[in-house]
């Protein structure tokens, strides 16, 4: 060997010897990977998930089974007496891990942390064969069994692989290496903490260790150290904890996150070398719930306003690289949050860091969710992932709230088939479970909040599950799921006044809301960014006169993916505050309007900036989010208008004429400028042959295509010398939803489009001058038992082929263009559907739909010039 070589080896070994033991490495790249349902292979790196595509094209039927992940590892020989780890952050949902194809252990449950030893397995000194089964497949003993989400599979979070001496601090446990520091007694004056570590003796020989400790004030000040001396036999563990009391500590809060550190380490007593060492952070913070008057931190009142927050995100699944999480949680916080809810399961360690260093006060949970199994495998693994989320994430002072349930008996109130037998054992294995997670979360920290989310219904109540936690959550969708945003303040009211001891919190709330879909009439279920407005102001107006509710979460900070949802976006959940993509709907900025207590002003309309009038005399709707008492609104640099806030919000009615406009509000301190145009409806058909009319038949709303850019105006009725509809009705399949269908419209990106439509129309009228022109009608059959049978093979009396047969014709100024016209036989039903036709007009133009059978459909027309 080189003498320099061999000199610079040792000299590396002796280093390596002195300083920290502790070698911590991700093991994230080139990975082999391949799925059960196919043989193919291919390399890829981890953070991983095998449903990023498929859960957006294939919705429900997305695949769920196991996915097999394999590499070789070379184990240097350094690593000879040594004890080597593997360290998940998260798989889902059962993972299996082989060396050489030895089975060393299976971890279940998806959504938190795990470890194994593997320093048995490997051989020293030569390449190792690693082999990680994952599977998501359905499995009725473990949670969740059913959610409004996606269950992603693959390792979707950092691997690690962690080398360590003989002697260490415990990795392989459901802390999964975490040491415990805990804050029984804080105040202003002083606060007392215990630190808990484990310590393992993997060796052969007794050991004579020394255990130090050395807290960190936020300013990083060394401000003590603490050192005991433990003797350890062959192959024990013991507890080794430490007691301080800090003077005048600096607490944490929303507004000061101050965050403590300590540093641990293991040495060998009377010599320099360290066997191990890690660190971990912690906050000082006191906090308390009244039924009467809320929530209070370090003594003062406190309203916890916030959101929800699913992990993925568009394109990537719930594979997400750490970033993607910090800026989730800076956005956040940046909208004037102080509160958020990790729904429905414990997140990446990250999140929880972040939300320390941003001072969010966070409620996190585990994924027991609208069902539970009667089983005790079942209520097992429930306990164990409550005790390994505690255990996980207990030094984090973000943390107030742990959660074990949410509608637990949602799925048992809407099925039909379940007899009362089978409810009544539903009901009674809830309820036992959660007195066992509530007993279970008590044991291990008796001083956080537990909390549970509940759906609107009566049974939680009578049933008494809603009596075991500390909290109760209400996910409430009233003016949505429920008639009337009137009914929330209402119901609140309600449950304050029967069970006054009892805290409550909005644990969900809010409408989808599509910003290709704009209104400045909004109406529920119509998804515009204007009824999620409306929505949101009334929700916050209710919660903030009412003391007794401690504070609120939106559902949710960003849309997410949820299989089995056919609404304006099928596979997405578009109730969010921002968009998958995490670009901005307008509703983020209203919350600045209301959070922020630095000056903010925005003026809506970053999703949609062209306003249809129907004539010069109708007004402009503006509206400019603040929290200045005043705003000032100057327009084209000419005219001023001035308007008080009330609820964050200034409103605008102004007459303009048409084009282009320049909007400046502004108070004393900060100002936003928007563009706008403006275009009347009595001028629109005079506009063709420079552009297109777009309608979007039978609905109120406005709607963008987001690829072509065109936009389809909200319908209208007829009158002589414009356009429009003649008979019919809008087609609803709720007379309090003003949706036509929320069914996924195949064969189109632009379902909202198709998704509405006009029922029993007579015609569609233009009055256009003289000349050549090219209609496009826009059809989608909505019903799925919809008749395929020609109307001309029918008798006239009526049979079941009939009932559902939806046959009319379509003539074009008196003339038959299609007979017989049957969507569900020609094209399909739920499918989007365009014909278009190239006619001569000598005066005006009309659409007829004669009905044959059933009633006549359109859900938009498209007018050009050739």
């Amino acid at each position: 060997m080189n003498t320099t070589i061999y000199l610079f080896a040792i000299s590396f070994i002796l280093s390596f010897n002195l300083a920290a033991q502790r070698n911590i490495q991700s093991l994230n790249s080139a990975w082999e990977f391949s799925l059960e349902k196919n043989d193919k292979k291919e390399i890829v790196n981890i953070p991983h998930t095998w449903n990023a595509e498929d859960a957006f094209r294939d919705g429900k039927e997305y695949f769920r089974g196991k996915g097999t992940y394999e590499k070789t590892l070379f184990a240097p020989v350094y690593y000879k007496n040594k004890r080597v780890f593997l360290k998940f952050e998260g798989s889902n949902q059962i993972t299996g891990i082989f060396v050489n194809n030895e089975k060393i252990g299976e971890h279940r449950g998806g959504y938190i942390g795990f470890v194994f030893d593997i320093s048995e397995a490997l051989n020293i000194g030569e390449e190792n064969q690693i082999r990680i089964e994952v599977d998501n497949a359905h499995n009725t003993d473990i949670p969740p069994l059913d959610a409004d989400f996606n269950f992603y599979g693959g390792i979707y979070r950092d691997l690690e692989l962690i080398v360590t001496e003989q002697v260490h601090f415990e990795l392989a446990n459901e802390a999964a290496g975490n040491i415990l520091v805990k804050t029984p007694q804080v105040s202003e004056d002083k606060a007392d903490i215990r630190i808990e570590t484990k310590v393992v003796n993997n060796s052969v020989d007794k050991k004579s260790i020394e255990v130090s400790i050395d807290i960190f004030d936020p300013e990083t000040q060394h401000i003590k150290k603490l050192s005991k001396k433990v003797q350890m036999k062959a192959g024990e563990t013991n507890s080794v904890i430490f007691t301080h009391e800090i003077k005048t500590p600096g607490l944490w809060s929303p507004d000061t996150p101050n965050i403590y550190r300590i540093e641990a380490r293991i040495s060998e007593v009377n010599s320099e070398k360290i066997l191990d060492d890690l660190f971990t952070k912690f906050g000082l913070r006191w906090f308390e719930i009244d039924a009467e008057e809320g929530f209070f931190l370090n003594g003062k009142p406190l309203k916890l306003i916030g959101a929800n927050r699913h992990q993925d995100f568009k394109g990537l699944g719930n594979a997400l690289p750490n970033v993607i999480h910090q800026t989730d949680y800076k956005t956040i916080k940046e909208m004037g949050a102080n509160f958020i809810r990790t729904a429905h399961y414990p997140q990446d360690p990250e999140v929880y860091k972040i939300c320390d260093e941003l001072g969010l006060l966070v409620w996190s949970e585990v994924p027991i969710i609208n069902d539970v199994t009667d089983t005790a495998a079942y209520h097992e693994i429930s306990l164990k992932m409550q005790r390994e989320q505690i255990l996980q994430f207990f030094n984090h002072p973000s943390i107030v709230f742990w959660g074990y349930m949410n509608e637990i008996y949602i799925r048992l109130v809407f099925n039909n088939k379940i007899t009362e037998a089978e409810k009544e054992a539903k009901i009674k294995t809830s309820v036992a479970l959660a007195k066992k997670l509530e007993n279970e979360t008590k044991k291990l920290d008796p001083d956080r909040l537990s909390v549970m989310a509940l759906h609107e219904n009566e049974l939680y109540n009578t049933s008494g599950i809603a009596d075991i936690p500390d909290v109760i959550g209400w996910n409430l969708y009233f003016g949505w799921y429920s008639q009337g945003l009137e009914n929330f303040g209402k119901f609140l009211d309600d449950q304050h006044k029967h069970y006054p001891d009892r805290p409550l919190i909005i644990s969900e709330y809010g409408p989808g809301a599509d910003i290709r879909i704009q209104t400045d009439d909004p109406k529920p279920w119509d998804y515009s960014e204007a009824y999620q407005l409306k929505l949101h102001e009334s929700y916050l107006n209710q919660v903030l006169e009412r003391d007794f509710i401690v504070g609120m979460a939106a559902w949710n900070f960003a849309d997410f993916g949820s299989s089995f949802r056919q609404d304006a976006m099928p596979y997405i959940n578009q109730k969010g505050l921002v968009n998958f993509d995490r670009s901005k709907k307008d509703i983020y900025y209203y919350y600045q309007a209301r959070l922020l207590k630095e000056p903010f002003i925005y003026i809506e309309g970053a999703n949609y900036d062209e306003k249809f009038l129907q004539d010069e005399n109708d007004k402009v709707k503006i509206n400019v989010f603040s929290n200045a008492k005043k705003v000032t609104l100057n327009v084209n640099d000419s005219l001023e208008f001035y308007a008080e806030v009330k609820n964050g919000l200034a409103r605008f009615e102004l007459q303009l004429p048409e084009g282009k406009h320049l909007l400046i509000a502004e108070t004393e301190k900060v100002s936003h400028s928007r563009k706008i145009k403006v275009r009347y409806r009595s001028n629109l058909l005079y506009e063709i042959g420079k552009k297109n009319l777009l309608i979007n038949v039978g609905t109120h709303v406005n709607y963008t295509d987001p690829v072509t850019k065109e936009i389809w105006i909200s319908d209208q009725e007829y009158k002589i010398g414009g356009f429009g509809h003649v008979g019919g009705k809008v087609f609803q399949k709720s007379e309090d939803k003003f949706q036509g269908t929320a069914s996924d419209i195949q064969g189109t990106e632009d379902d909202p489009l198709f998704q509405t439509m006009r029922e029993g129309i007579k015609a569609y009228n233009f009055d256009v001058e003289k000349g050549d022109y090219k209609i496009s009608l826009l059809f989608a059959e909505p019903d799925f038992n919809a008749s395929e049978e020609n109307i001309y093979n029918l008798d006239s009396s009526k049979n079941e082929k009939t009932i559902n047969l939806r046959s009319f014709d379509i003539k074009i100024n008196g003339k038959i263009v299609s007979k017989d016209f049957n969507l569900a036989r020609d094209y399909g039903r739920i499918r989007a559907v365009e014909v278009f036709y190239k006619i001569k007009a000598e005066n005006g133009i009309t659409v007829e739909f004669e009905e044959n059978s059933g009633k006549s459909v359109l859900s938009g027309i498209k007018l050009e010039k050739l």
